[in-house]
C-alpha cells in the first residue's frame, strides 16, 4: 500500500518523515482520503460532460432535422415552382401552336378562294379570246379591187424604162386581172443590137416586181412581143 502511496505523491520509499511528526500511516490514511475524493469527483464530471454531450447531440440533431425539413421544403417549394413553369410553357406552347394552326387554315382558305376565283378569271379570257377569234380582223374586213388600166399604167412605165427598149406599144399592152391574179402582154419595139430574149426576161422580172410589190397582186404571166426593131441609121 505505501508503494502505491508513494508511486501516487512521487515519493520515495526510504524518504525520511517529516519533523511533524506522522508516520506513513497517517500519512497513507490521508492520502488515500484524498486519493479517493479526487477519484470520485472526476466520476461526476465525466457524467455531467456525457449529459452535455447528449445535450448538444440533440440539439445538433434537431438542428439538422429542422435544416432538413427546411430543405424539404424549399425542395418542394422549388418543384412547384418549376412545375408552374412547365405549365405555364406548355399553355404558351400550345397557344401558339393553336395561332399558327388559324394561319395555316386562314392561308389554306385564301389559296382555295384564289383556286375558285382562277378558273373563273379563264373562263373569261377564253370567252373574250373565242369572240375575238369569231370576228375577223379589222384588216380583213372586206376587198381590195385594183383596176386594169392602174396594172397597166406601171407595166408601161418599168418596160419603157428598160435599157434596149426603143419605144413601148401602148395599144399592143394588156393587162386582165382575175381576183388576185394578173395576165400581163406588153407589146414594144427594140434597139438594134440587144438580145431580144435577154432584154424580154428582163422586162419580165422588172414586171413581175414591180406589180407584186406595189399592188399586192400575183403576176401569173408577162408576154413581151417584139413588134419592131429600130437601126440607129435610119434616123
Amino acid at each position: 500500500m505505501s508503494d502505491v502511496i508513494n508511486s501516487i505523491f512521487g515519493r520515495a520509499q526510504n524518504e525520511t518523515p517529516s519533523s511533524e511528526g506522522y508516520g506513513y500511516g497517517s500519512a497513507a490514511t490521508e492520502t488515500v482520503d484524498t486519493t479517493e475524493t479526487e477519484t470520485v469527483e472526476p466520476a461526476e464530471d465525466a457524467t455531467e460532460t456525457e449529459d452535455a454531450v447528449d445535450e448538444t447531440a440533440d440539439v445538433s440533431e434537431a438542428d439538422d432535422t429542422a435544416e432538413t425539413e427546411e430543405d424539404d421544403t424549399d425542395e418542394a417549394s422549388g418543384d412547384a415552382v418549376a412545375d408552374e413553369a412547365v405549365e405555364s410553357e406548355s399553355d404558351e406552347a400550345e397557344s401558339e401552336s393553336d395561332e399558327d394552326t388559324d394561319t395555316a387554315d386562314e392561308a389554306v382558305a385564301e389559296e382555295i378562294e384564289a383556286a375558285e376565283e382562277v378558273p373563273e378569271a379563264v373562263a373569261a379570257e377564253t370567252e373574250a379570246a373565242e369572240e375575238t377569234a369569231s370576228r375577223p380582223a379589222a384588216g380583213t374586213r372586206g376587198s381590195t379591187t385594183v383596176a386594169d388600166g392602174v396594172v397597166s399604167k406601171i407595166v408601161i412605165r418599168v418596160a419603157r424604162k428598160a435599157e434596149g427598149v426603143y419605144e413601148l406599144d401602148e395599144a399592143g399592152t394588156s393587162v386582165e386581172v382575175e381576183g388576185e391574179v394578173a395576165t400581163i402582154a406588153v407589146t414594144l419595139v427594140v434597139e438594134f443590137g440587144r438580145a431580144v430574149k435577154t432584154l424580154a426576161e428582163q422586162i419580165r422580172i422588172q414586171v413581175v416586181e414591180a406589180v407584186e410589190q406595189y399592188l399586192g397582186l400575183e403576176v401569173a404571166s408577162v408576154d413581151v412581143h417584139v413588134a419592131d426593131i429600130h437601126f440607129p441609121d435610119a434616123d
